[in-house]
């Protein structure tokens, strides 16, 4: 009786093949320079979105990670994956298997074991290329912060007819607005050059501050690092930090998509490299710290366009002191 108990638990555990379960993690990456954004990354049996409002192109340095890894799980056998592409503005989507025995081969390969010893996490990197293809890596990495890397395939997407509405959260419920797809490549690649003048009351400095670009660059830089910089994309907002003594005051400011590409449309005529010197996006604090505005100004023409600020409401204070 007992070796017909046993027969049928054995059997089982083979099937079942528990010592395939492992913690690991998923994320997309994309080739550099391709400029994408990726609405869903799902690798089989990882249900944790990841950052759908995030643009990636610069390849490694870069990884839009799932919110958290899966644990105790058999590797996934298969990848479905949509984006947007900048570069071309198309839509992509795309459903492939994976070779799960080769993964499970190299993984072990690479170190991989069910042993509950340090540094087991696996990760499952989607690379975005151009005109659709898709490389699937697996990488881990080493108590020495170095890493191994193996890709285990490329594959095809295909076009699609797609909105931008593939971006939406699970809570909207305005899933079929018109979105305007071509002002949003426009604030990402459009190029203009400019610099920053920044204008405080009499004494004070530049404390730790950023200046973010629309397409998701950001700049940080204090008193001495932001005079000279030329930038080349448009600005999204901006976070200013400024002090003198034990007095600090701060302002955010973000600008209205439509408004700061008509402006720097209309001003930016010439691609020649004077023209960043006759552009000039100041932002300017009154004496008393207590409003902050933002010019584009043309020292060529003496032009000037000013920007409201989208981030504040009639009740919100453009400047607050801080500690």
């Amino acid at each position: 009786m007992l070796i017909l108990t046993l027969i049928p638990n054995i059997i089982q555990f083979y099937n079942y093949k528990s010592y395939e379960k492992h913690d690991w993690i998923s994320g997309v990456i994309s080739a550099q320079g391709n400029i994408v954004e990726v609405s869903d990354c799902e690798f089989k049996d990882n249900f944790y979105d990841i950052n759908k409002n995030m643009i990636l192109a610069d390849g490694w340095d870069k990884i839009n990670e799932s919110e958290r890894e899966t644990a105790d799980t058999f590797f996934p056998d298969s990848l479905s994956i949509k984006w947007f592409s900048y570069n071309e503005q198309k839509f992509y989507n795309g459903v492939f298997t994976l070779p799960y025995e080769k993964i499970v081969e190299k993984a072990l390969d690479m170190g991989i074991k069910n042993d509950y010893t340090s540094n087991k996490i696996l990760h499952f990197i989607a690379e975005v290329q151009p005109k659709g293809k898709v490389a699937v890596w697996i990488q881990k990495f080493n108590k020495d912060n170095t890493d191994l890397k193996f890709k285990i395939g490329t594959y095809q997407a295909k076009e699609i007819k797609g909105t931008w509405h593939i971006f939406d959260d699970r809570s909207e419920t305005d899933t079929i607005s018109n979105i305007n797809i071509a002002q949003k490549v426009a604030l990402v690649l459009e190029q203009h050059r400019y610099k920053l003048d920044i204008k405080l009351p009499n004494g004070y400095s530049l404390r730790d501050s950023s200046f973010d670009l629309f397409n998701q660059k950001i700049c940080f830089f204090n008193q001495s690092k932001w005079k000279d910089t030329i930038f080349n994309f448009l600005p999204q907002g901006f976070d200013l930090t400024w002090g003198k003594g034990n007095k600090n005051f701060r302002a955010g400011f973000c600008f209205y998509e439509n408004e700061v590409l008509k402006a720097f449309r209309k001003e930016y005529t010439t691609k020649e490299s004077s023209q960043a010197e006759e552009l000039i996006l100041e932002l300017i604090v009154n004496d008393n710290n207590d409003e902050i505005k933002v010019i584009l100004r043309n020292t060529k023409t003496n032009a000037e366009i000013i920007f409201k600020d989208k981030c504040k409401s009639q009740f919100d204070r453009s400047i607050i002191q801080i500690r």
